[in-house]
């Protein structure tokens, strides 16, 4: 009998492309491995991701996450919905991901000091949010060269062998808290939730700005080529 493969969804957020690179390369290597016992169903940045949050449960199994940080500590521009919809979840008291299973992978430089900080609150919320822990968060530093390479092949290793397992573990403890690797975060609920995520790179405030601009210059257009046509 053919056991079904663990459905896995695996979500990013990058600001210049470094972390959707990273995570697509690894999980290129995953599915060239002989056998594997499980299928990537969908590959998703935050805010796609997000428009789906309510499905996640029905729909995956296993949560692979990848982001860096920007800015003081913020979302890639691509993530910032992520984050909305899991402090969302978790303000009203919601356990929208238990039963699901989740691994995350965090990208920066250590020239910054928040740039694991996007990483780490992922992590956190995707745990407050019901998900288990399967594997210990990596977090990649580019200031480190082989040093990070190296922990994104250990990681990747770990997470490889929790996905041929699958589903058998979904009901075991997290492997660790999310303080492990590391612990200093910068909380940003109020930025996410007080802006209700983002609609695009603009923002809703500068979507509101522009539409009533076009339907002033309308007015505007409309009343002259009135008057245009009185004084002819």
């Amino acid at each position: 009998m053919c056991r079904t493969p663990t459905r896995v969804c695996v979500i990013y957020g990058s600001e210049s492309g470094t972390a959707e690179r990273g995570i697509r390369n690894i999980c290129k290597k995953w599915l060239d491995k002989k056998n594997p016992n499980f299928v990537i169903v969908d590959t998703l940045d935050g805010r796609t991701a997000a428009m789906e949050f309510p499905l996640w449960r029905n729909n995956y199994d296993i949560l692979v996450v990848a982001t860096s940080s920007n800015g003081e500590g913020d979302p890639p521009w691509n993530f910032h919905s992520m984050l909305c919809a899991l402090y969302l979840a978790i303000d009203a008291e919601e356990k929208p991901l238990a039963g699901l299973q989740h691994a995350v992978l965090g990208f920066g430089s250590s020239n910054f000091d928040t740039f694991q900080n996007c990483p780490r609150i992922a992590d956190k919320l995707l745990g407050e949010c019901g998900s288990r822990r399967m594997v210990m968060r990596a977090e990649c530093d580019e200031c480190e060269e082989d040093a990070g390479d190296s922990k994104m092949k250990v990681w990747s290793e770990a997470v490889f062998n929790a996905l041929q397992t699958g589903a058998k573990g979904k009901n075991a403890e997290p492997v660790c808290d999310w303080t492990e690797p590391g612990d200093q975060l910068l909380d940003k609920h109020d930025e996410m939730v007080g802006g209700a995520g983002e609609t695009d790179s603009m923002g809703t405030i500068g979507i509101v700005c522009i539409i009533v601009g076009i339907l002033l210059s309308g007015i505007v257009a409309y009343v002259i080529n009135a008057k245009s046509r009185i004084t002819n």
